[in-house]
């Protein structure tokens, strides 16, 4: 997995090779002109949500007829300040890099890689197909995967979080094997929070990504508008990419014994709290527009059946059981809508039982 920059420039230079091999010989460039092509690509990479997309396509044109301006028959937009890129998005863009490093911009504009071939060194990126191209006049080079990595060119940033929370997920919440967690019950059995959990979870996770994600300042409880903290925020030092991680419990929390349930949460408190962190994805927009941003919501899950707050023995493995599959189904889906909306994790936390 690339997340330094040290693995940047090691895979840099591999593509580099790639590029020389294919491009150099064909239109009688020189190696100079690829390494500034590849460095503008991770500089592009830097500040571009490059992964929202389905297709990128960075091309640096050697005759008129191949500008972008040429092929879409109206001015692009030029960008000069590569950090005004960040907000973009859609489903295909087109990246002219012009000799002066001013950047020509189409979004969604479906471009004939077979014409621009002819008299242009084209790199493309494929998320369906998990593929880096390069483009010669009559073939391609396709850049071979990195393991955890889907770009030559970039820090891996929301990659490595996702990994991290796959881990936590199932080497720390499953069985709460963390100091942390063993203190968030109201008893060793594991069926009830103990009163506000709410801390304790979000210090767990805290601790944990401090310890796994590389080159990034992890803060708990970050203001992202005038009145509400988002549990977590991710800031990687390398990248201008943001991630903030909204937490939500499942099931229900007690003081003392034989008392009422301080609290009682249901698959509702996760609709919420998915409505919640999109309210704050749309400030931060406003806070921090030249910085990439994802969303991701965390529900701890410690639904149970067959138990009330008297039940002191271990659960039946039915029972403790019951909710271990029964994933949350969210509506509106802001996965599926919006792009930077990851997918919600849900963490079942595995009770004791016979």
């Amino acid at each position: 997995m690339i997340n330094d920059q040290r693995g940047i420039e090691y895979f840099k230079k591999i593509a580099q090779l790639h590029f020389a091999v294919v491009v150099v010989s064909d239109y009688g460039i020189q190696l100079t002109d690829v390494t500034k092509f590849t460095d503008t690509i991770s500089l592009i990479y830097r500040y571009l949500a490059y992964n929202t997309f389905k297709s990128v396509t960075i091309y640096s044109a050697l005759t008129e007829t191949n500008y972008l301006s040429a092929l879409i028959g109206a001015n692009p937009t030029t960008y000069s300040s590569y950090e005004n890129i960040t907000p973009l998005s859609g489903d295909d863009i087109v990246i002219e890099i012009k000799s002066n490093g001013e950047l020509n911009i189409s979004i969604n504009y479906k471009i004939d890689i077979e014409t621009l071939r002819k008299d242009s060194i084209i790199y493309n990126f494929d998320k369906q197909k998990g593929v880096e191209s390069i483009y010669n006049k009559t073939t391609v080079s396709r850049l071979e995967p990195i393991p955890d990595s889907d770009s030559y060119f970039a820090i891996q940033s929301y990659k490595s979080l996702e990994l991290a929370l796959e881990d936590y997920k199932t080497k720390v919440a499953k069985h709460s094997d963390c100091p942390y967690l063993q203190r968030v019950w109201f008893d060793s059995n594991m069926l009830f929070f103990r009163k506000a959990p709410e801390h304790i979870l979000r210090d767990s996770l805290t601790h944990f990504l401090k310890l796994k994600l590389r080159n990034a300042e992890i803060r708990p409880e970050q203001i992202v508008d005038k009145s509400h903290p988002v549990d977590i925020k991710v800031t990687w030092a390398l990248a201008n990419r943001l991630a903030l991680i909204e937490i939500k419990w499942l099931g229900k929390s007690l003081k003392h014994r034989n008392k009422q349930f301080t609290k009682k949460f249901y698959p509702a408190r996760a609709l919420s709290g998915a409505k919640q962190l999109a309210d704050y994805l749309d400030a931060n927009l406003i806070q921090s527009p030249t910085y990439a941003t994802m969303g991701y919501l965390v529900v701890f899950d410690a639904r149970r059946a067959g138990c009330n707050k008297g039940t002191v023995e271990t659960l039946n493995s039915t029972d403790a059981l019951t909710f271990l599959n029964q994933e949350i189904v969210y509506n509106p889906e802001y996965h599926s809508i919006r792009t930077d909306f990851a997918v919600p994790q849900r963490y079942f936390m595995t009770p004791k039982y016979s």
